[in-house]
Order: C-alpha cells, then sequence, then structure tokens
C-alpha cells in the first residue's frame, strides 16, 4: 500500500496555548466554532492511508461497494459548529509575509531570524502571543499596545489552528498563503461573519485526489477526514435533537460515539471493514446534520463549484442523499472529470455566484427522511451496480499491459461492429 504524509501529531503547544487562554478562548467561538476541540484528537494515519483507495475523483465520493459517501457542507458545518450555509463564504487567494505581520501587529523585520518567505515557526508565534508574560518578552516585536495585543493572541490562536489542524503543510510551519482568508474570517465580509466549510471540504477533495493520483504529503484536514469517516462506520441509535443542540461539543463525544474505531491502527483491518461495508451497516445520517432544505445543487448546476487553497473541485451531494435521510435517486451527475473548472483565480466569480445560489430538490419533504435506514429509488441498486463493474473494468484496463489494453479494444470494436 503505498504511504501518503499527512499530520500525524497534534502540536504540543497548541495544547499548552489553549490552556493559558482559558476563558477568553470563548472569543474565538463565532468564527471557528469547536475547532479548539480538534486538538485533542489523536490523528489515525492508518484510516486516511485505507480511506484514500476508495476515492472516486472523477465524482467527488468514496465508493465501499454499493454506498456512496462524501463529506458535506451540512455535516462539517454541524460537526465544527461553524459558520455555513447562509454565510458569506471566504475566499482562498494568497497572502506575504508582510500581509501576516501586519494583521498581527508584528514588525516586520521581527522575522528576520526565520528568513522563510512563506512560513514561520510554530514556535515563533507560541513565544510571541502563548503566554501571558509573551508582550513584556517580545515587547520590541510589536507595533500595537497591551490592550491590543490581548486581543490578536486570541486572533493569533484561531489562526495558529486554522493553518496547522484544518490546512496543514508538509513542514509543519503556519503559511503565510491563508492570512487573506483568516483576516477576512476575523473582520467580516458584508458585516457577516464568513464561512471555511467549503475551502475545508475543496481542500479535502483535493488532497484525496492528489494523494490517490501521485503519492505525497496530505495537503487538507486529515482529522476532520478521520473523525467524519469513523463516525459514518459507528452504527448507532441517533440523539433525536442532536441537530437541534447548537452549541453540543460533537468533537469532544466524538471517542464515545465511534467505540473501538478510535483505537484500530491497522490500514488492513480498516481495508477490511470498508470492504465488507453495506448500507445496512452505514450510519447513513450524522447526529448534528441538519435535513431541512439541504444544497444539492446551485441554480447554474447541477453540481456545486467549490475553492480550496489547492484548487477547484466538484462537490455532488446529489450522489449522497442517503447522508440526509432522503430516498436516494440515480445522480443526474454521472461524472465530473470533463468540467472545465480553471483555476482558483478564474474560478472566483463563478464559485461565489454558486454560493449564493445553492438550491435543494422541491420535490423532497421532510416526510421522506428515514434517518436510520433511507431508501433508495427503483432503478438505483441496478445504476450503482454498473457503475462499481465500470470501475473495476477501468481498473483492470489500467493495470493491464499496452498489447493486452489493444488487444482489449480490438474486441470491444469487433462487438460494436457485430
Amino acid at each position: 500500500m503505498t504511504q501518503y504524509r499527512m499530520l500525524n501529531q497534534v502540536p504540543r503547544e497548541l495544547n499548552q496555548w489553549r490552556n493559558n487562554l482559558s476563558y477568553e478562548i470563548g472569543g474565538l467561538f463565532q468564527y471557528v466554532g469547536h475547532l479548539p476541540s480538534l486538538v485533542d484528537i489523536i490523528p489515525n494515519v492508518s484510516a486516511i492511508q485505507a480511506l484514500i483507495n476508495y476515492w472516486d475523483p472523477d465524482v467527488s465520493v468514496f465508493r465501499f461497494g454499493m454506498c456512496e459517501l462524501t463529506p458535506t457542507i451540512e455535516e462539517l458545518e454541524g460537526l465544527l459548529q461553524m459558520p455555513g450555509k447562509g454565510s458569506p463564504m471566504v475566499y482562498p487567494s494568497g497572502g506575504t509575509r508582510e500581509q501576516f505581520c501586519r494583521f498581527l501587529g508584528l514588525r516586520s523585520n521581527s522575522l528576520d531570524q526565520h528568513p522563510d518567505a512563506r512560513s514561520c515557526p510554530l514556535r515563533f508565534l507560541y513565544d510571541r502571543f502563548g503566554e501571558k508574560e509573551s508582550f513584556e518578552r517580545h515587547q520590541i516585536d510589536y507595533f500595537i499596545t497591551k490592550g491590543q495585543w490581548e486581543e490578536k493572541r486570541v486572533q493569533a490562536f484561531g489562526l495558529v489552528l486554522i493553518n496547522l489542524l484544518l490546512f496543514p503543510q508538509r513542514h509543519g510551519k503556519v503559511t503565510f498563503a491563508t492570512i487573506n482568508m483568516i483576516q477576512n474570517l476575523f473582520l467580516g465580509i458584508q458585516e457577516a461573519t464568513p464561512t471555511l466549510i467549503p475551502v475545508v471540504i475543496a481542500d479535502i477533495f483535493s488532497a484525496l485526489t492528489n494523494c490517490q493520483r501521485k503519492g505525497g504529503f496530505f495537503y487538507a484536514s486529515n482529522l476532520v477526514l478521520q473523525i467524519w469517516i469513523m463516525e459514518h462506520l459507528a452504527k448507532r441509535s441517533l440523539n433525536p435533537m442532536g441537530s437541534c443542540l447548537p452549541v453540543e461539543n460533537w468533537i469532544d463525544s466524538h471517542r464515545e460515539r465511534v467505540g473501538h474505531y478510535y483505537r484500530v491502527m491497522s490500514s488492513n483491518q480498516f481495508i477490511e471493514e470498508f470492504n465488507n461495508l453495506t448500507p445496512e451497516k452505514v450510519q447513513w445520517v450524522l447526529d448534528w446534520t441538519k435535513v431541512r432544505n439541504p444544497a444539492f445543487k446551485t441554480t447554474q448546476h447541477d453540481f456545486i463549484p467549490l475553492a480550496g487553497v489547492n484548487g477547484l473541485v466538484a462537490y455532488i451531494p446529489q450522489r449522497v442523499m442517503r447522508q440526509f435521510g432522503y430516498p436516494q435517486s440515480i445522480p443526474m451527475v454521472q461524472r465530473v472529470e470533463d468540467l472545465r473548472l480553471g483555476t482558483v483565480t478564474e474560478g472566483r466569480s463563478m464559485v461565489l455566484e454558486a454560493w449564493g445560489n445553492l438550491r435543494g430538490f422541491e420535490n423532497l419533504q421532510l416526510e421522506m427522511v428515514n434517518k436510520m435506514a433511507p431508501a433508495v429509488m427503483p432503478g438505483y441498486n441496478e445504476w450503482i451496480k454498473q457503475m462499481v463493474e465500470h470501475d473495476r473494468a477501468r481498473q483492470q484496463s489500467s493495470s493491464a499491459s499496452p498489447e493486452e489494453q489493444m488487444e482489449r479494444l480490438k474486441k470491444e470494436l469487433e462487438e460494436s461492429q457485430a
């Protein structure tokens, strides 16, 4: 099995910083929800190593036999308790060292000892914002007052959490590339707190596709993905009030819900679990998922274009209607491999327009929801079987020698002419 690199340990400075902030950390909730609780999650690299093999980049879903699953906007919004649908979208754009320092109230020469033009060490930021005495120890590095610093140290912790846990880098440093997003998050867009959720999903999709195709580092939140897949594996009775508990910390209670899956550390064990997954074994709807009026498309597209730090992706929730408890029908979007989404810069107007025009399906009613055993519409099982067979044939074809592929093409041509 190909080995992929990813965040494999939460830096201890994050836990120390969180503890030092105490009650002040509450000031971050409206921006990042329960993101600070991710500090307590132990990364399970084996789960993600196994999971990557089941990703279908052509339709942005995981396929486990007859089951298709994908992280949804509503699921991540509920899990993290962060702003989501209905909030302005933070759009990813590049940032500079100078913008980074200005946002934090640091003098530009404070980073002279770290000449990297793209990032700085976590320890540098912890020393200047992580402890109550940091301002006095490094006063020469700031152009702001002690009172302004008190506010900035909370925002600095949020910045570090977002960078290291949602958009991690291979070297473990804090990148400057996200500073425009983070600045917009704290300052607001159109007098409202914007959402990071679409960017988080887009980067997870991009990382899955890139790792599957060429290996390397998983440039996305493997912690969020790990929680998400374990929650869907752990079949249970739902909290009937789950989606109505706006301040419930689902990350803190995650370990209790998923039981032994949290302790599994073997990729082979997860592969065996995934290979034996059937619709009856899946926890289709998560406790916190709001099933009223989910977004399945936009007014312009039958998919939802999203932009991440690492590229544009097509998000196709109509393929996973069962994750909202609705009967699954044959999706209108079969493949997105031919879609020309362009670059993040080129796609800005398309993505922002789509986000402002999210739509559900008009024929869906809450009475159709079955959270424990969502139904499938006539013809869907036959369709998904064909998809599985098509993928199996394609995998066999890609692993065949050039001579075998040519022979197969000749045979298909003869059969089509018969």
